[in-house]
């Protein structure tokens, strides 16, 4: 069985190793991205099975770069949207983003999260508060 993707996009890079260290242990790829640019690069290699976003990006606009991943996958992409800040009403207009963790955050409800929302998109059960990307 392959092992399932989650692309992260985060662009403080010890954020980044913080993600990997923590999930590559639940038999996860864990593809990191520094900023939207590299995520558009990462994704011609194939469609992840969930996404964590940080909003500080660099070189896009957040809501940009979600617009791009919904017309790259007609089906549904989990995202995870990661910031420091409230989360921003545009983000959450038309259904674009399913889940919000606020940074700083704490591991264990991190994992609950990312695994939530695999093992639902698996059994395709999805959560009355998630919204298709």
């Amino acid at each position: 069985m392959a092992k399932r993707v989650v692309l992260a996009i985060e662009h403080d890079w010890r954020l980044r190793r913080l993600l990997q260290a923590n999930l590559e242990p639940f038999d996860l790829e864990v593809r990191l991205a520094v900023n939207g640019q590299h995520c558009l690069g990462l994704l011609r290699t194939g469609r992840p099975d969930l996404v964590l976003l940080d909003t500080d990006l660099p070189d896009m606009d957040v809501a940009h770069l979600l617009d791009c991943l919904r017309a790259q996958f007609t089906d549904q992409v989990p995202v995870i949207v990661l910031s420091a800040e409230p989360l921003s009403s545009s983000l959450g207009q038309n259904g674009r983003a399913i889940r919000y963790l606020r940074k700083p955050f704490a591991t264990p409800d991190l994992l609950r999260q990312v695994l939530q929302m695999l093992d639902g998109m698996a059994t395709g059960e999805e959560e009355t508060a998630s919204r298709p990307l």
